[in-house]
């Protein structure tokens, strides 16, 4: 974990230029737009294990937060979609320009694999690709293309 505004996640792009991050996770795509409090970010585990209910942030993203900032600033930062779909879909319009601004460092992927597992992430790609939202090239980027070049899968 880090703390608000994400400084040691922007050192360490620093630090290591050569080595690619893949960021994921809420403390990482609830930054997206600023928070009014940091437990936005996440919420804790009760003792016996499970996440507490938490605050998500909710509503239009009126001003961008440190997420789409060190997108802009890091080339080697990527991003795993598995918990950004909540905060993307709060505002589908801002959330599809993000995936096509940085539709070549954007990753599906899941933690996720039984048969009848709801996968939030999966969903919103494939409804804003058939809405239009996103176009065929960015979904299949982010859907496999960019795994398979990242990883050297061909």
């Amino acid at each position: 974990y880090d703390e608000p505004g994400l400084p040691q996640l922007e050192h360490s792009l620093q630090r290591f230029p050569n080595l690619i991050f893949i960021a994921h996770g809420p403390v990482f795509w609830t930054e997206i737009a600023p928070l009014v409090t940091p437990a936005e970010r996440k919420p804790p585990f009760f003792p016996t294990g499970g996440q507490t209910p938490w605050p998500r942030p909710t509503g239009p993203i009126e001003r961008e937060g440190v997420v789409p900032t060190l997108f802009r600033r890091y080339g080697n930062l990527y991003g795993e979609l598995s918990d950004a779909a909540y905060v993307l879909v709060r505002d589908p319009d801002y959330g599809a320009r993000l995936l096509t601004e940085f539709q070549d460092r954007l990753l599906f992927g899941t933690d996720m694999c039984g048969p009848s597992t709801p996968l939030r992430a999966r969903e919103m790609l494939l409804e804003w690709r058939e809405e239009g939202r996103i176009t065929e090239e960015v979904f299949r980027k982010i859907a496999r293309e960019n795994a398979i070049k990242l990883f050297g899968l061909e």
